[in-house]
């Protein structure tokens, strides 16, 4: 009953916990955490698409689960390699013991009828010994020839018939101490099936269980690794494109910063560089830094890539401020970077500064006009290759891009 017991609440123990083993998800549906990766992304890469950033986020969330997912899924394998182990060895236990079992029938069966055999000699060497008064038929007949020959040699006679009867006698009590010993062991060999028969239930249990376990990891590892793929494969498909895209964002940068270099230069000449405080103020004050400014690996083209700028995390049609006072060098559209604004600062300590301010949705200034420190310029908005509303700020260095961190903070 112990046993039986035991091997209920063993299998309830393997319904309720093998279901609940870990598994790695698909990244796929992660959503929040994938949600979060897309708009870091977005955020890093400016007119990177939604779709895109989906896929590249999704490949990474999948590429950072795989080893704990491949541990999980080898893990499974080894438990499932080492219960089919178990259930087979339990299985040969219980097969050797069955066979014990039978021979030691077999066996018990043989000696029941060897016994039958000697208690049917006995009986009739015990009925004889009456009828003769305690003498066998043979044993008078033995002393009748006994009586005929010498005395040495008619004892020894009788004497071998004696023994030969008391022979029968001693076998069958032999007979029956062996059959008793043989049929306790077989009471232990039963016994021991029982309880093999419950062990082997549970390891039958343990291997479905791990069977299963087995197989949600493998699904699990198979899902991400898919995933992964998949992602890779969209990726590889939109290279091409995403590449161009870049390279005409950095002609239209290039573009723009030769202009600023022979605007500068046209205007020192002329003597009508207008020199400021030396100090440069926050375009989007209040508001964060949602992307800085410095290179970063492209998630698409593997290509190192020059963020010009520092992003802020502005509303669209938030007033957007000129960092210093200048004469604007340029104002409209620029394909990329949408309605653009770019003043010219001077000289400040003796290099010539000027700023750009991109993605705007609406354009308060035009070319050659003055402004002055904190002038309304624009207004944010999400145009060009943005996706979504926020002030992409830079700092040029004698037409070249700098960190404007240091200029505004």
């Amino acid at each position: 009953m112990r046993r039986r017991l035991g091997l209920v609440l063993t299998a309830a123990a393997l319904a309720v916990v093998m279901p609940v083993t870990s598994v790695v998800a698909d990244p796929r549906d992660d959503k929040s955490e994938v949600d979060e990766r897309v708009k870091e992304l977005q955020q890093e890469f400016e007119g990177l698409d939604e779709d895109l950033a989906r896929v590249i986020a999704e490949r990474d969330a999948a590429q950072e689960k795989l080893p704990d997912a491949e541990a999980e899924s080898k893990a499974a394998d080894d438990a499932l390699a080492e219960a089919i182990e178990k259930d087979e060895g339990m299985a040969a236990r219980l097969t050797s013991a069955e066979n014990a079992q039978k021979d030691l029938k077999d066996t018990i069966k043989s000696g029941t009828e060897e016994i039958d055999k000697h208690k049917t000699s006995a009986a009739r060497i015990g009925r004889q010994a009456y009828q003769n008064s305690g003498i066998t038929s043979d044993l008078a007949m033995l002393l009748q020839m006994a009586e005929g020959t010498s005395a040495d040699g008619g004892i020894g006679r009788v004497d071998s018939a004696v023994r030969s009867q008391q022979r029968t006698i001693d076998k069958l009590s032999e007979q029956r101490a062996l059959n008793k010993n043989n049929e306790e062991r077989l009471s232990g060999v039963t016994e021991k099936i029982s309880d093999l028969k419950d062990e082997a239930a549970e390891a039958v249990l343990a291997k479905e269980a791990a069977q299963v376990d087995a197989k949600k990891k493998a699904d699990s590892l198979n899902d991400l690794i898919s995933a992964k793929d998949d992602a890779e494969k969209t990726i590889s498909d939109n290279k091409d494109k995403t590449e161009k895209q870049l390279a005409d964002e950095k002609a239209e940068q290039d573009r723009l910063a030769e202009k600023v270099r022979e605007w500068e230069k046209e205007q020192e000449k002329k003597g009508k560089f207008v020199f400021g405080d030396g100090v440069l103020a926050n375009p989007a004050k209040g508001y964060p830094t949602t992307s800085p400014f410095g290179y970063r690996v492209h998630p698409i083209t593997g290509a190192r890539k020059l963020h010009t700028g520092m992003d802020f995390g502005v509303p669209c049609g938030t007033p957007i401020r000129s960092a210093g006072d200048g004469i604007v060098v340029t104002s409209g559209w620029t394909g990329g970077y949408g309605n653009r604004v770019v003043i010219s600062h001077g000289k400040i300590k003796g290099k010539s500064i000027a700023s750009t301010y991109n993605h705007n949705t609406k354009l308060k200034v035009h070319d050659g006009q003055r402004v002055k420190k904190g002038d309304i310029i624009s207004y944010s908005g999400t145009t060009g290759a943005s996706t979504g509303c926020h002030l992409h700020f830079e700092i040029m260095e004698n037409g070249g891009y700098v960190d404007p961190k240091p200029f505004i903070f």
